[in-house]
């Protein structure tokens, strides 16, 4: 097939298109550059990281606000399947820069919905939940209590109703605190790798609990849908299991044995209270299987990719 991957050299999307490209015919439009990172060096060596891998796969650089680019893209492509990881890629990045983080996610999605294609699959967010409890599923109330998790939440909603308008098949995923390989230190799991590394200060939320979600699994997750016949369904991916963020602290500490200092703190007002989400659904759906837990993916974290 061919697939066209909006965001493909993004921290989720230069995995998924490691993937895709074994396989399937891959096309990726992206901007090529790493929000809230300013130095022009870094962001490259980033890039340049994250891409090292591919292999004929087609690139136009580009904003995701360029409509007549993007159509001109997905003429001459002609992707089977549109997979959109185009966002502002952080809820904190969100609330400092509202605007423009409502231009790339409701402008870039639907400049991206002007293409008929077999299906469209969208990466959402568990932010669109708000706070929770355990075992929250596909049919939990969604109440987002931060600008990323509204924004999202409206992408879901454009895209269901797109979908009812022009018989457009879909899949949604929910995905939450996904971390891996060659990405940057300013997010959650990365960001206390980094710390206990360097054996520097952990600052954590207090009371304040959260799931997982390791790369490779949201990536295969995310392939099986594209392979599947299945549609218009929406998907929680997570490791089935929340820990306090103090004892995420504590266990990335323990494997890279670490004399990094814990210190509490009062946790943002924009960040959720986040539990464990329930993936039955996937499963029976795709046959998806969870393969990481924390543990697991510590192990095969390498925190000399993490910037």
């Amino acid at each position: 097939m061919k697939i066209a991957v909006f965001g493909g050299a993004g921290f989720i999307g230069h995995h998924l298109v490691n993937k895709l490209q074994q396989t399937h015919d891959v096309c990726v439009y992206d901007n090529f550059s790493v929000f809230g990172v300013k130095n022009i060096k870094t962001k490259h060596a980033i890039v340049q990281q994250r891409i090292k891998q591919w292999y004929n796969v087609d690139t136009v650089n580009g904003s995701i606000l360029e409509e007549s680019l993007i159509q001109d893209f997905l003429n001459k492509q002609q992707p089977d399947v549109i997979v959109n990881l185009a966002a502002y890629p952080r809820v904190s990045l969100s609330e400092q820069y509202p605007v423009l983080s409502a231009d790339g996610m409701i402008k870039g999605l639907i400049n991206t919905l002007n293409y008929t294609c077999k299906k469209y699959i969208h990466i959402s967010s568990s932010n669109v939940y708000g706070n929770y409890q355990d075992d929250a599923d596909e049919s939990s109330l969604c109440a987002p209590i931060n600008l990323y998790g509204a924004l999202k939440l409206a992408q879901e909603k454009l895209i269901q109703s797109h979908a009812t308008n022009t018989n457009m098949k879909y899949l949604i995923y929910r995905p939450i605190c996904v971390f891996g390989n060659n990405d940057i230190s300013d997010r959650l799991v990365p960001k206390f790798v980094k710390s206990a590394v360097n054996n520097e200060e952990i600052f954590y939320a207090q009371d304040t609990f959260t799931d997982i979600t390791y790369v490779d699994d949201l990536v295969d997750a995310i392939v099986l849908g594209i392979e599947s016949d299945a549609s218009n369904q929406v998907f929680n991916i997570s490791s089935e299991h929340s820990v306090t963020i103090k004892q995420l602290a504590e266990i990335v500490c323990q494997h890279y044995d670490s004399k990094s200092t814990l210190i509490p703190v009062s946790r943002e007002k924009y960040f959720p209270n986040r539990g464990s989400l329930k993936i039955e659904k996937i499963k029976n759906v795709l046959g998806y299987e969870r393969k990481f837990d924390l543990f697991k993916a510590l192990e095969q974290l390498d925190p000399d990719t993490i910037f």
